[in-house]
């Protein structure tokens, strides 16, 4: 792995953290203006207990400080992805208004997952153009997209070779080898669920 990539590394994992914990103080600092405000409404009950204007005070500071760490990370997270260096472009301690906003915690970070090394499967519509392998289609009967069943039957081609075989000389049993080989034979496709037949793939 490389410095890069651990450093992306590093950046989202701080990124996430950052997050949840903004979002911790936002839930806080709503309870807390709550709190006051019913305070401030009841004339009795337990004032101590209520939070100060100081405690509020304070959240907004963490907050503060919060969203411009994420800004920073932020900015060091795209130049990473560009292909910059993060510490070579000075980053401003102004969180940027537009991608960090304290009504909705977590939103400006996004994440995107890698595609899968595997391709995906291909449809075949065609059927006409069917393998003779199991394959990916749709079924004409039942509509579903399903991964059809092969069965092999002997056709013309069978006999065909095995005429060949014996007019060459192969009457000990040889010209039997065509009826042994799926590569002589018919495909059929069936459809794994209503088990009706798709197509039928013929050698000749």
């Amino acid at each position: 792995m490389s410095s890069s990539d651990s450093e992306l590394k590093r950046i989202t994992t701080e990124l996430n953290n950052l997050s949840l914990k903004r979002q911790q103080l936002l839930e806080r600092k709503k309870i807390q203006c709550i709190i006051q405000e019913l305070r401030g409404r009841i004339e009795f009950g337990q004032p101590e207990e209520a939070p100060t204007q100081d405690e509020i005070d304070s959240n907004d500071e963490k907050l503060k400080e919060l969203n411009e760490r994420i800004s920073e990370l932020q900015k060091c997270h795209k130049n990473l992805l560009s292909g910059n260096d993060c510490k070579k472009e000075e980053v401003s301690s102004a969180p940027d208004q537009n991608t960090v906003t304290g009504e909705l915690p977590g939103s400006n970070v996004f994440f995107v997952e890698a595609p899968p090394t595997i391709p995906a499967p291909t449809v075949i519509l065609d059927l006409e153009k069917l393998p003779t392998s199991p394959c990916r289609t749709q079924c004409p009967e039942c509509r579903q997209f399903v991964v059809t069943e092969t069965k092999t039957s002997v056709n013309s081609m069978t006999w065909l070779v095995c005429f060949m075989s014996v007019v060459m000389g192969c009457v000990a049993g040889c010209c039997l080898i065509p009826f042994c080989l799926d590569t002589f034979k018919s495909t059929i496709h069936r459809c794994p669920k209503c088990r009706s037949s798709i197509s039928t793939v013929k050698k000749l």
